[in-house]
């Protein structure tokens, strides 16, 4: 005899998954809870989010400095910790300790001369530039009279919109600029907290070139736990290749930007020198600073810099701005075409196009600091994006050489190879091709006849 209590179980598996609909249902309202939550809450959220990344400022102040050093600190201790480990038992460590010291020792004092050298005088320019703003824009006003005085229609145009441009300009200094300029120079509390972060950002930096290996293997160690192995090992050479791409353009981006800085310093002194710049000698240094700054952007760069600067020098004389922009063409062809290439290559693998897609994107999602780390970034996630495709090609068993792709071919559902289909027959799109179509598929139906042939 059939036991009851196995039918009913038999019965129950065979009724639908009532549970799991409804697990999945109670997911589902959850989940959308949260968004909601997450989309009501959102400026509260971000201040949560802003007061966290103000506690853990030191830490990434650290990472950022140990980052940008990372370069110094391995080509001292490939060289000095074969030479401790043989000579002493704990080589290894002492090459270490010894070798971060001295990196971060070399970080800041390229940092303190460079704002000893360059700080006070920049100083000194701002407010110097500031004070004479209203010269400078009765200069331009007479300038721009003397350009329109033979059309007194343009010129009352250009100089309504240019009163009320200067009423903007003079209204920002005065109430925005030099309020923030000196809260800037005389805010104690505020200087006084970030230094300490950065103080505390230069031991963690110690701690972290010290320490890096270790962090890397107890990395390794977690990815390993968490993934299955070849899963893992996809991740942490995705992750070496991040590291590749990043130290790789950061480092050389600014120490292309300084080389370009202290090149357009050089080249405006030497314009001054000849007579072709008649500028204040304050001003060199800041538009050598704008220059090199901005340089740090890619593509985009150049013209962001050299615009204002060629408006600072135009108030001297538009002639010398000229001069001023020409030399800026030279200065940038040379940094696209000779210097960038030789410091960073091609770092991203990322052609023209999607570089200015990364800077105008993320730029204007995150501002500067987005169009400086833009390229980089946009080059892993396009490499991401390239590794899914092509597996995604080999599973269907298609090439992934691009090449291949190109010209009028399709890909022949039966063989898997490709055929050209130049000679196919396209359907018509234009109304002069409809009615073709319409005729010679009408002359199809009715063929002529004997006396019409």
């Amino acid at each position: 005899m059939q036991d009851p209590s196995q039918h009913n179980k038999r019965s129950f598996r065979a009724q639908p998954h009532y549970f799991q609909w409804g697990l999945t249902a109670f997911l589902v309202i959850v989940a959308s809870v949260l968004v909601f939550f997450t989309l009501y809450s959102l400026s509260e959220l971000w201040q949560l989010v802003k007061k966290l990344l103000g506690i853990l400022s030191p830490f990434i102040y650290g990472f950022v400095m140990a980052y940008l050093l990372l370069p110094i600190f391995n080509g001292m201790y490939k060289r000095l910790r074969p030479r401790l480990a043989r000579r002493l038992e704990h080589g290894t460590q002492i090459a270490k300790g010894m070798c971060s010291a001295i990196t971060l020792l070399i970080g800041i004092a390229i940092v303190g001369i460079l704002l000893w050298m360059v700080l006070p005088q920049l100083v000194v320019s701002v407010f110097s530039l500031l004070e004479s703003l209203d010269v400078y824009l009765e200069e331009i006003s007479g300038w721009a009279a003397a350009l329109f005085k033979d059309n007194p229609v343009l010129e009352r145009n250009f100089m309504q919109l240019y009163d009320q441009f200067s009423t903007q300009v003079v209204n920002w200094v005065q109430n925005i600029a030099l309020p923030q300029l000196v809260s800037l120079m005389t805010g104690v509390v505020t200087t006084v907290s970030v230094l300490l972060d950065i103080l505390i950002g230069i031991i963690i930096a110690l701690y972290i070139l010290n320490s890096k290996d270790t962090f890397c293997a107890q990395a390794k160690k977690i990815t390993y736990s968490l993934f299955r192995v070849d899963t893992a090992n996809r991740i942490i050479k995705r992750v070496g290749h991040i590291h590749r791409v990043f130290g790789g353009f950061i480092t050389g981006k600014l120490i292309d930007s300084l080389i370009i800085g202290v090149l357009c310093f050089a080249g405006m002194r030497i314009l001054c020198a000849v007579g072709l710049l008649t500028i204040e000698q304050s001003y060199v240094l800041l538009i050598s600073v704008i220059i090199g700054v901005t340089n740090i952007i890619p593509f985009f760069g150049p013209f962001i810099g050299a615009i204002p600067s060629a408006i600072l020098v135009m108030v001297t004389s538009p002639m010398q701005a000229v001069y001023f922009a020409i030399f800026v063409l030279v200065l940038q062809q040379f940094d696209g075409n000779i210097l960038g290439p030789k410091i960073l290559g091609n770092s991203t693998g990322l052609t023209s196009f999607w570089v200015m897609f990364a800077i105008l994107v993320f730029g204007g999602i995150f501002g500067f600091v987005g169009m400086a780390v833009g390229v980089p970034l946009f080059a892993v996630l396009y490499s991401i994006l390239t590794e899914v495709f092509n597996n995604l090609l080999k599973k269907r068993g298609l090439t992934t050489d691009t090449n291949a792709y190109r010209g009028k071919t399709r890909i022949d559902p039966e063989t898997g190879d490709f055929v050209d289909v130049s000679q196919e027959e396209q359907p018509p799109v234009t109304a002069k091709e409809r009615r073709r179509a319409a005729a010679e598929q009408q002359a199809r139906k009715d063929p002529p006849t004997e006396e019409e042939k």
